[in-house]
């Protein structure tokens, strides 16, 4: 049984299956993080680099929540990702 996500039923932390727009957004946004990683591993390694790779790291989970809260909106809802689990 496919279950649909709608706002005030599911958490916001369920798992949810991304469709076509938000799997190119992804795509997109894990092209640009990787390049700035690479730059950024090129530089010698110390504090500011460490730094930085953190908040790239953010960048790519806010993005990845961003992309799915406009999932969500834009479907009215999403089937979830019976595949992941909270186990």
């Amino acid at each position: 049984m496919v279950l649909k996500y709608f706002r005030g039923i599911m958490s916001r932390f369920d798992y949810i299956a991304y469709d076509e727009i938000a799997k190119e957004q992804q795509v997109f946004v894990k092209e640009i993080v990787t390049n700035l990683e690479n730059v950024l591993m090129s530089i010698d390694q110390g504090r500011s680099v460490s730094l930085a790779l953190t908040k790239l790291e953010e960048v790519y989970m806010w993005s990845g929540k961003a992309i799915r809260d406009s999932q969500i909106e834009r479907n009215n809802g999403a089937d979830l990702q019976e595949q992941r689990s909270d186990s």
